[in-house]
């Protein structure tokens, strides 16, 4: 994959298990988020497992870092 290109269902990722850039899917959230909300991504290759983005945001993540 040449292009790397983004949709509410799929994206385009590097996957360290196929060692390729590789087309990841959004598997059937349980927790409730909208369709390309959900952090959790899978190869539609291998089916390795992604999580992009941080709960609460960026902010929240670096908030709770720097209170440690």
């Amino acid at each position: 994959m040449t292009t790397m290109w983004n949709s509410p269902e799929h994206r385009g990722e590097h996957c360290v298990s196929c060692a390729a850039d590789r087309v990841f899917e959004q598997p059937p959230c349980l927790d409730g988020h909208e369709a390309g909300e959900c952090p959790e991504w899978a190869c539609a290759e291998c089916g390795h497992a992604l999580l992009l983005g941080f709960p609460g945001g960026e902010d929240a993540a670096f908030r709770s870092m720097a209170s440690v």
